[in-house]
């Protein structure tokens, strides 16, 4: 029988299973979307409707930034949360009505991008959208009750950066939700972009990586204050993106160099991180996850080819390559890394004598380099290899590095749980006594 204690904080620590499952599960389905548009039926590309619509980008775009990378955030943000803030305001309900939209909103696009029909693919896109908006909006008194719990003397190595993540997840829900409903408007296509991904999933970049460095790992980069003050500027700098962005598609600006904007709030996340004093530890011999750490060296790369894209490349589907490189070079390792970590954890497994992914960090990397030379290519300055090649082997990479990841958690999440235990190692000096039986991995004595 599973053993849940409205009194205690603790009992939702190991949650994340289920959710970890169901982007596990949901991944195979993505990297087949990605074929499908990218590199399979491609001649409904060429129907008329689609070159006035964006719909088809939109939606393989919506399900790692809704479905299944939300999915790892949010199944992290429910282990570790009430751990951090020493209450869990929410029952055992919330995150299975959490999976079953994030499933079900996924599956609805996945079936529309496969039908290769526009008009299947909009009604498809706009329900499975409703869906995977509403679990965030249905987080939205949870992260209210948690930031309220919160004491100001905890978690303060990330501070602000948690807590906003947290608040703006209804905000990425509506504006998800509006963005499908209002699939021909050119400026809900920009502002989905510019908020949820550029916006929200960057925020959740940085504070992973804070979290990852210097509140597990101990590593100090910044002072509480400079926190405070880092995630002040990167509000402001967003907001500027935004507001350019709205100008831009509303012609009140022209110049197409305004587009460079999104690379101003990443290049602020890379280097206020202290880059130095991240190598500085690496040099030392100092072990960290190296998906973290190739997370946080393509935002330099990242916010480079943001620049180049805005005074080289015109396209119509808004900043493509540095997007694509945003979402998988950068945010997908950034949430794969703290996703293995955290499951270590709950394994104590001494950091020392953690295995490296590098299959999964090899062809992320490959994946970056490809994109980089089809940028450069569109932007006319590079021309050896086919890019249609070129955007082959990416493609293939990217279904590898998911394909190592499914293998992980199936192999060790699912099957191999042993020396699993509820709390994480990261938390065993908790001086408060916890429940010690496993609500996932029942004894037999239960």
């Amino acid at each position: 029988m599973r053993r849940f204690s409205k009194e205690s904080y603790n009992w939702a620590a190991g949650s994340y299973v289920d959710l970890f499952i169901i982007s596990a599960v949901t991944q195979v389905f993505f990297v087949i979307g990605l074929y499908w548009t990218f590199m399979g039926d491609s001649s409904w590309v060429d129907e008329t409707p689609l070159m006035h619509s964006n719909i088809q980008i939109l939606a393989i775009g919506t399900l790692p930034l809704l479905g299944w990378v939300m999915a790892l955030g949010l199944g992290i943000g429910f282990d570790r949360f009430p751990l951090d803030y020493k209450s869990a305001p929410f029952d055992p309900s919330l995150i299975s009505t959490i999976a079953a939209l994030n499933i079900g909103g996924q599956i609805l696009i996945i079936t529309g991008i496969i039908t290769s029909n526009h008009e299947s693919l909009e009604n498809l896109s706009q329900m499975g959208a409703t869906l995977l908006g509403a679990q965030c909006i249905l987080i939205g008194p949870l992260a209210w009750r948690l930031s309220k719990a919160r004491s100001p003397e905890k978690n303060v190595t990330v501070g602000i950066w948690s807590v906003g993540s947290m608040l703006a997840l209804p905000v990425i829900g509506i504006v998800t939700i509006l963005t499908f409903i209002f699939l021909d408007s050119s400026w809900f296509y920009a502002l989905f972009w510019a908020v949820v991904l550029d916006g929200f999933w960057l925020m959740v970049t940085f504070a992973l990586i804070l979290s990852h460095f210097q509140d597990r790992l101990g590593w100090k980069l910044m002072s509480p204050k400079g926190i405070s003050r880092a995630f002040t500027v990167f509000v402001v700098l967003v907001i500027i993106h935004i507001l350019l962005s709205f100008m831009y598609q509303n012609e009140v600006i022209t110049d197409d160099y305004v587009k460079a904007s999104i690379s101003a709030p990443i290049l602020w996340v890379f280097f206020v991180s202290r880059p130095d004093r991240i190598w500085k530890n690496v040099f030392s011999g100092k072990r960290c996850n190296a998906q973290i750490l190739s997370a946080h060296s393509w935002l330099l790369a990242t916010s480079a080819i943001g620049i180049y894209e805005a005074i080289y490349i015109e396209e119509p589907m808004g900043m493509f390559y540095t997007r694509f490189m945003l979402i998988f070079g950068v945010v997908v390792q950034a949430v794969w890394g703290p996703s293995l970590y955290l499951h270590e954890d709950h394994k104590h497994i001494e950091v020392k004598e953690r295995k490296t992914r590098w299959v999964s960090v090899t062809m992320m990397s490959i994946l970056m380099a490809g994109i980089i030379y089809l940028a450069l290519n569109a932007g006319g300055h590079i021309s050896i290899f086919n890019a249609k090649i070129v955007a082959t082997i990416a493609i293939v990479s990217l279904s590898i590095a998911a394909f190592d990841f499914f293998i992980w958690l199936v192999k060790d999440a699912i099957f191999k749980h042993d020396n699993w235990h509820r709390i994480p190692m990261y938390y065993s000096n908790m001086e408060d006594d916890y429940e010690r039986d496993d609500a996932y991995f029942p004894t037999e004595s239960e």
